[in-house]
């Protein structure tokens, strides 16, 4: 999947915003969270977070559940890279150890409201 915020920062700004971040804030993870092209659901205007290390991650799903203030029936799934499944029970500094992207250090999370595998 292909990231709006990679379009719109090159490699340096990313760099460079990611370690400033990090070295800010070295308890928590650097996120960005996009909405999947092909999903149905509205778009979260904020697609940047400082989460907590010690956050789960369905600790983080309800959080984007929030913001786009779905029921509890709604079906919403979270993304990593666009390709893995969250795991509820995983921190997020775990998540980030290993899923962060090599070049910039950000994690990128996707999220949306089926899942389409093909």
């Amino acid at each position: 999947m292909e990231y709006q915020y990679k379009k719109s920062k090159n490699i340096l700004e990313r760099q460079n915003e990611a370690k400033e971040i990090i070295e800010k804030y070295p308890q928590r993870v650097p996120v960005i969270c996009e909405r999947d092209p092909t999903c149905e659901l509205e778009e979260i205007q904020k697609k940047k977070y400082l989460v907590p290390y010690d956050m789960t991650g369905s600790q983080f799903s309800f959080i984007i559940r929030q913001k786009l203030r779905l029921t509890k029936r709604s079906a919403l799934f979270i993304l990593i890279n666009g390709k893995v499944s969250i795991v509820g029970n995983q921190t997020m500094s775990e998540i980030y150890q290993t899923y962060k992207d090599a070049e910039d250090n950000f994690l990128y999370i996707t999220y949306t409201s089926q899942l389409t595998w093909g």
